[in-house]
């Protein structure tokens, strides 16, 4: 078995005979991790879970090292793997949490202070993580000899170099040809203002609405006659004046006389008559223009209404449904023009392919696929067992909604082709979530074993070093003591000023408690919280490589919201995000251990390379979140959840948990059916099977079809090539599919943000 590393792989090591950290390793890692932080973060934010990129780091680390550079070691791209995998693991722990604020409407941005503080929080708890779970590193690996599949299966890689090169090869291939798959998807979210002649053409293609060309067509007249109607003039003066106002009263909180003023203009405003589709910007810079303090010119702007051009997309080829007059109308029928424009539907867009309509199928069902590479990937590295999860959404998209159509359960308000979307939102989403839910509460209870044994493990681990002198090979406790002191007193410092901050009253269990006290009593049930789950979760990875991360940070900020009250959700969210990444990084710690067990590395220079780094994670998956949440609040003035390409599922399950704790309306019955189910589930194949389920009730279904196809074809190729081909081979291309398009789409992304 793999457990068994070389007897003399450590000895070789010691006396420096093999590389093993080195300054190419450590760029590496770093750069890699962020790559790879960045990616996964997208791609998580869409479909709900992560994927751990220890095995990806391992195929590029030879790539990079033994490849490029030419004189990498096994143990070389270890190293790299391990500060790679530190840097990406943080991930899942932020998006499972932190995402939740802006679906509860709260402000998060650069320019604030609980963006950095909920920052500052998961940094202490990616060095909680590693610090608490070093020391059961021998009970764990050497006597224990817990599996790891996945750190034994990046094991494997490390020591077949051989291939190692050609599949970093096959890696950055599936990265081109996502890149290419994708660059007609994301390109039309670069948009430039559309002249006038391009109008007609703009519409037919349907970039542009019949109500946006019009608007575009009278600002231009403006700008030709240099002068906008007297009422979009003076909505602008008075806004204009509104917003110098306060401005003024930000600067003099206060100051009376500009709170009156300020009272004043809104009510005039609020009094205007309405200035049809015109925005208030538009109005603001008509009235500037006006006064003569800005150009005419500037008025064409996309900010201000003025059409916008987007590049080119799978749109722009026009591929439609056939035409079909309807006798009665003059027109064309809605089953191939369901918006009315007077011409075919487009069954391609930018981001769509429409199976259903192009075969004929009934309205009410959705058969859609996502132009998403990166979803094709992740299907296929999950395999068989994402099958469970295409499953459920069939089951809800194709079956139920229609079902619940045709039984007339739905408003008679509801056209056919709008039922997938009525049910999304009324009846799937509550069901998907409730699975959620009972899903964790399984998975919790399926840990049990696992918390016994680690609790065992942790007693021997006490037990055994008791009289013995700590092995070089390993960090001693007084740089652990002192790292985790210093993580401490950093959640301590972030729970002291985010949210309500210190001084806030706590009426939950704490109340009459000293603010500053009962603070620190949350932090220090926090900090103990963290050690225990730590423990859970790497027992669980190491047995069976997965671990209910989800359902514990449900319950932390429950908790924590018991203790402090129910209205300082930003504290609450905060700690359940530092637990979250660093149970993550605990299991990802011990999980690195044993693949440096397996190739003979040695572990004190794991730990500490993974202590140095894992604060970088934090940072890139807080700073990717804001990028995404700003771009979409520029595209559809959402920042996350629906109504957005990153929906957030684990988030949304987070949300309804706050809103149930502070006693919110909620659809009870359909998240106790949920529930109910989830648990059901549970009693099957695996306890987290009402998580995988669940998330596929309330995730779109045209990602739902597009994973579906990934795992197939997993399937398909393994019968064809052989299980050990399509693992060897497909796996490092998929994994190419999923960075190509992660990286490609913040790109693309961070391009529409500097250009506003």
């Amino acid at each position: 078995m793999s457990d068994n590393a070389p007897k003399h792989s450590k000895h070789a090591t010691a006396s420096g005979a093999y590389r093993e950290v080195t300054i190419s390793a450590i760029v590496f890692g770093l750069v890699a991790g962020a790559i790879m932080n960045a990616a996964i973060t997208y791609a998580g934010l869409k479909i709900g879970f992560t994927l751990g990129g220890s095995a990806i780091a391992a195929v590029l680390g030879f790539g990079v090292l033994r490849g490029l550079l030419r004189k990498g070691s096994i143990l070389e791209t270890n190293i790299g793997q391990t500060i790679a995998s530190a840097v990406n693991t943080t991930n899942s722990g932020v998006i499972f949490t932190v995402p939740v604020l802006f679906l509860l409407n709260y402000k998060l941005a650069a320019d604030t202070k609980d963006f950095w503080l909920i920052t500052l929080a998961c940094i202490a708890g990616a060095l909680l993580g590693c610090v608490f779970i070093v020391p059961l590193r021998k009970q764990m690996i050497d006597v224990d000899r817990l599996r790891f599949p996945s750190a034994t299966a990046v094991g494997a890689i490390l020591k077949s170099p051989g291939a190692g090169t050609a599949k970093s090869i096959v890696l950055c291939i599936g990265i081109a040809v996502s890149a290419l798959i994708y660059l007609p998807a994301g390109l039309p979210a670069i948009k430039n203002p559309a002249s006038i002649d391009q109008l007609d053409d703009l519409v037919w293609r349907e970039r542009v609405s019949r109500d946006d060309a019009a608007r575009t067509r009278q600002i231009a007249s403006w700008i030709e006659a240099r002068q906008a109607p007297e009422g979009v003039v003076e909505k602008g003066r008075i806004s204009t004046a509104l917003r110098n106002a306060r401005i003024a009263l930000d600067e003099q909180p206060d100051n009376a006389e500009h709170k009156g003023r300020i009272s004043d203009l809104e009510a005039t405003l609020k009094a205007l008559p309405p200035v049809g589709a015109f925005n208030q910007a538009l109005c603001e810079a008509a009235y500037e223009a006006t006064s003569g303090r800005a150009e005419w010119s500037s008025l064409r702007s996309i900010e201000y209404g003025w059409a916008a051009k987007p590049l080119w997309g799978y749109q722009d080829l026009g591929l439609r449904l056939s035409a079909k007059p309807d006798k009665e109308t003059g027109g064309l029928t809605r089953r191939v023009d369901r918006d009315q424009n007077n011409q075919p539907d487009l069954v391609l867009t930018d981001s769509t392919l429409d199976v259903g309509r192009i075969l004929g199928l009934p309205d009410q069902v959705l058969f859609a696929f996502a132009i998403a590479p990166f979803a094709l990937g992740a299907g296929y590295l999950t395999g068989k067992a994402g099958l469970m999860v295409l499953a459920g959404g069939v089951l809800a998209y194709l079956v139920l909604n229609p079902l619940a159509f045709a039984f007339g359960w739905m408003p008679s308000t509801v056209r056919a082709d709008q039922a997938a979307g009525y049910a999304l939102n009324f009846y799937n989403r509550p069901l998907g979530i409730g699975l959620l839910l009972g899903g964790a509460i399984m998975g919790i209870a399926a840990a049990f074993p696992a918390i016994r044994e680690a609790i065992r493990s942790l007693a021997k681990a006490g037990t055994s070093r008791a009289g013995i002198t700590q092995s070089s090979d390993e960090l001693g406790l007084k740089p652990l003591v002192l790292i985790a002191g210093f993580a401490m007193v950093l959640l301590l410092i972030a729970s002291e000023f985010s949210g309500e901050g210190g001084a806030a009253t706590m009426t939950g269990w704490l109340s009459g408690t000293p603010p500053w006290l009962g603070r620190g009593i949350i932090v220090l049930v926090a900090i103990v919280w963290i050690w225990f789950a730590g423990i859970i979760i790497a027992q669980c990875s190491g047995m069976t490589d997965w671990s209910p991360i989800s359902g514990i940070a449900l319950l932390t900020v429950v908790l924590v919201m018991l203790l402090a009250g129910t209205s300082d959700v930003i504290s609450a969210v905060m700690l359940g995000a530092a637990l979250c990444v660093a149970i993550t990084c605990a299991a990802d710690m011990m999980g690195d251990l044993k693949t440096g067990y397996i190739v003979g590395g040695i572990p004190k220079r794991q730990q500490l390379l993974e202590i140095a780094t894992v604060a970088v994670g934090p940072v890139i998956t807080m700073g990717t979140i804001l990028l995404i949440a700003n771009v979409n609040l520029t595209n559809t003035g959402i920042a996350m959840g629906p109504g957005t390409d990153t929906v957030a599922p684990q988030a949304q399950a987070l949300q309804v948990v706050i809103s149930g704790v502070q006693g919110g309306e909620m659809p009870y019955t359909l998240y106790g059916l949920g529930a109910v189910l989830g648990c059901l589930l549970g009693l099957g194949a695996f306890a987290g099977l009402g998580v995988l389920v669940g998330l596929s009730m309330y995730l779109p279904i045209i990602y739902i079809l597009t994973y579906g196809v990934g795992c197939i074809a997993n399937m398909i190729v393994g019968k064809i090539k052989g299980r050990a081909w399509a693992e060897e081979w497909g796996v490092p291309f998929c994994a190419g599919l999923i960075v190509g398009e992660a990286v490609l789409a913040l790109i693309i992304n961070s391009i529409v943000l500097l250009r506003g």
